[in-house]
């Protein structure tokens, strides 16, 4: 009987090796027989999987905010507001080694982004999404009269990514400087700021 193999999974296995291989060796010096290797297949299984290295390298990045999205709606169910909004802010930072892997994979990419179109607009996409998301929180906290009357939710939101972007470089470049008791420190001081004072 043929072996059965579950596509998806497979797929998402090939990119957690690339991802491996990516916080190794960096991302300019991933290649796609480093990615075969480390995912144990051949050249010829990667290519019915992706189209080139570039696809391989965009889906590794989508992967990261896949497994973000994912673990977060799973914790916020039944959870709107600032109960929610807390949630999806600390399954976006650096705070256990899965997540400071994907912050390493994120920060990676950066510098490509940069001189890369087809990054830089999945880029782009990928943060309007998260704040998106993070701004639907706010909203459903303002209605719930969680919020200060003068909070500018627009910039709000920005402060929240910006709170992300930081502590995901520091902790990639310095993991010493952010512990992850740093990291909800400067989460609950910042959401602290937003609300109504008690």
């Amino acid at each position: 009987m043929p072996k059965i193999v579950d596509w998806e999974a497979r797929k998402d296995e090939i990119l957690q090796a690339t991802w491996r291989v990516i916080a190794r060796d960096g991302l300019s010096r991933t290649t796609v027989r480093a990615i075969a290797r480390e995912a144990d297949c051949s050249l010829g299984i990667l290519s019915h999987y992706f189209d080139d290295k570039m696809d391989i390298l965009a889906s590794a990045l989508l992967l990261c905010h896949r497994r973000v999205r994912e673990r977060t709606e799973k914790k916020v169910v039944g959870l709107n507001g600032m109960s929610a909004l807390r949630i999806a802010m600390l399954e976006a930072l650096p705070l256990d080694a899965e997540r400071q892997l994907e912050a390493r994979i994120e920060v990676s990419f950066w510098g490509r982004i940069l001189s890369d179109a087809r990054l830089s607009e999945l880029g782009q996409l990928e943060v309007n999404l998260l704040a998106s998301r993070l701004r639907g929180h706010l909203n459903e906290a303002r209605a719930a009269g969680e919020l200060r009357e003068d909070l500018n939710l627009d910039l709000a939101t920005q402060e929240l990514l910006v709170l992300i972007d930081g502590v995901s470089v520091e902790r990639t470049h310095f993991p010493a400087s952010v512990p992850p008791k740093r990291q909800i420190e400067m989460l609950e001081r910042r959401l602290s700021s937003f609300q109504v004072p008690v």
